[in-house]
C-alpha cells in the first residue's frame, strides 16, 4: 500500500497492484497520443471512486467550483509519490 499527504495536506491511499494492470497502461498511452479525456478513468481507476471524490471535495472552493489547475497539482504529487515508492 502507498500512502501520503499532498503539500495541501490531502491524504491518500493507493494498492501498488494497481499500476500493475495492462488496460491502464493503454489509457497512459493514448493520453500520450491526444486523448485528454481519458485523465478521468484513470484518475478513477488508481484513486477508486470513493477517493476520487474525497479528493475533489478537498479542491472544491467556496463557491463549489473543483479547479482543474488544482486538480493536476493534487494529482501530479500523488502520481509523482508512487512513482518514487515503485
Amino acid at each position: 500500500m502507498i500512502k501520503g499527504n499532498t503539500r495541501s495536506g490531502f491524504e491518500f491511499e493507493i494498492d501498488e497492484n494497481v499500476f500493475d494492470d495492462w488496460e491502464l497502461v493503454e489509457k497512459f498511452r493514448a493520453i500520450e497520443k491526444g486523448e485528454d479525456s481519458l485523465i478521468v478513468d484513470v484518475v478513477e481507476q488508481i484513486l477508486g471512486t470513493e477517493q476520487k471524490e474525497r479528493l475533489k471535495e478537498f479542491i472544491r472552493d467556496k463557491n463549489g467550483k473543483v479547479s482543474a489547475s488544482g486538480m493536476e497539482t493534487e494529482l501530479e504529487e500523488i502520481f509523482e509519490a508512487c512513482q518514487a515508492k515503485n
